[in-house]
């Protein structure tokens, strides 16, 4: 029972007793937060430090041309490494230097799992060199050295330095030119010339397409494909489509 002093005013009693009360509530209400925070930070500790959290495995998916070793190896991740610490962005990062990954992506699955995706690159290109020759994506990145190109890929002729593997072509451009061309124009394209002032396409009949630069590359494919229907099958050494709209051929 709480004590107060004798003669004092029942109102004034009652809100002393009012105001202990709500000190003690508020002394309580401390105590319990600081014991959650207290319980939280604790068990946060020990889901941060505990082994079941560790990484365990390293799953890797969409290698065909690189081995799941090469990329682990890459990654500079390993087992028993906490998973919650790695960091995904830098290991994604580290994979895709490797020549062949175009992308790579990296993921927890927890207890102890990382799994990582990559994406390769495809060629679609080649330069020769002695003993070989050289894959080429798209983009112009240069991929790996081969024994012989796929059969889809193109020859890239006059190249005048030879590409490092994981550099670039130069021009890069010259690597995707063909993939860019209607169906019709492109399958007619063997190789593609990079040794004069600019690009020009190697045709099957014989003769060039001369391109200049891969801008308003539609027009210039409408403008070389306008220009051999009025040919037909006449011979011709090259037709200059630099300026589209003012095509030059010469026999």
């Amino acid at each position: 029972m709480t004590s107060t002093p004798l003669g004092i005013n029942p109102r004034i009693r009652d809100r002393l007793i009012e105001v202990r009360r709500q000190a003690g509530r508020r002394r309580l209400r401390v105590l319990l937060v600081v014991s959650s925070v207290v319980s939280a930070a604790g068990l946060a500790f020990l889901a941060v430090t505990s082994p079941v959290l560790d990484v365990d495995h390293i799953r890797v998916a969409g290698t065909e041309h690189v081995t799941a070793a090469q990329v682990r190896d890459a990654a500079g991740v390993h087992v028993h490494d906490h998973l919650l610490f790695v960091d995904t962005g830098a290991i994604a990062r580290r994979i895709e230097k490797l020549s062949w990954v175009e992308h790579a992506s990296v993921k927890r699955d927890l207890p102890g799992t990382l799994k990582i995706t990559v994406g390769e690159y495809k060629p679609a290109a080649y330069v020769r060199f002695a003993g070989g020759v050289v894959l080429v994506a798209a983009s112009g990145h240069v991929i790996a050295s081969a024994a012989t190109a796929p059969s889809h890929t193109v020859e890239v002729r006059g190249v005048r330095r030879p590409p490092e593997v994981g550099g670039l072509l130069a021009p890069p451009d010259a690597a995707g030119v063909v993939t860019r061309l209607p169906r019709a124009l492109g399958d007619q394209v063997v190789a593609v010339d990079v040794s004069g002032n600019g690009l020009a396409l190697d045709l099957a009949r014989g003769g060039q397409i001369r391109l200049g630069n891969t801008s308003d590359l539609d027009a210039k494919a409408a403008s070389a494909q306008a220009v051999m229907a009025h040919i037909g099958l006449a011979h011709f050494s090259y037709i200059d489509v630099s300026t589209p709209a003012r095509p030059v051929s010469h026999a």
